[in-house]
């Protein structure tokens, strides 16, 4: 009997078919979800950048969407649009908060579909700080 266990070391051919598959199946999702992922750190990217240009809080809610919309087309982000952003004033009023508020479906394979919710804010003074 213990010779027989000596014997049976090591991986079986159904367990590395279901470790190939498992790799596949997140290998996939990595390349499918990512994308998304990717372009959202550029949607936070270009409203950080928000913050380096102090003259939009005194412009309004129009002009701070407008400067997002220019970052996203120069970052060839196409799929996210001026009316995924909203702006509203901060409860102390000295301030716009800017919100990126949008969905992502993205197909998997079959009918299996995964749905991303991405969400970011960042306040933009009204007043540049001295």
């Amino acid at each position: 009997m213990r010779a027989l266990r000596l014997h049976q070391r090591g991986l079986s051919f159904s367990s590395l078919m279901l470790t190939i598959a498992i790799s596949a199946f997140f290998i996939t999702l990595l390349f499918k979800m990512g994308p998304a992922y990717f372009q959202f750190w550029q949607v936070r990217s270009a409203m950080d950048e928000l913050l380096e240009q102090p003259q939009l809080g005194k412009q309004g809610p129009r002009a701070l969407i407008s400067a997002i919309e220019k970052q996203l087309y120069i970052n060839e982000v196409r799929t996210v649009k001026g009316d995924s952003f909203s702006v509203k004033s901060t409860k102390d009023g000295k301030g716009l908060e800017v919100t990126a508020d949008y969905v992502v479906q993205q197909h998997i394979g079959a009918n299996v579909d995964a749905l991303m919710h991405f969400n970011y804010s960042v306040v933009v003074p009204k007043k540049p700080q001295s």
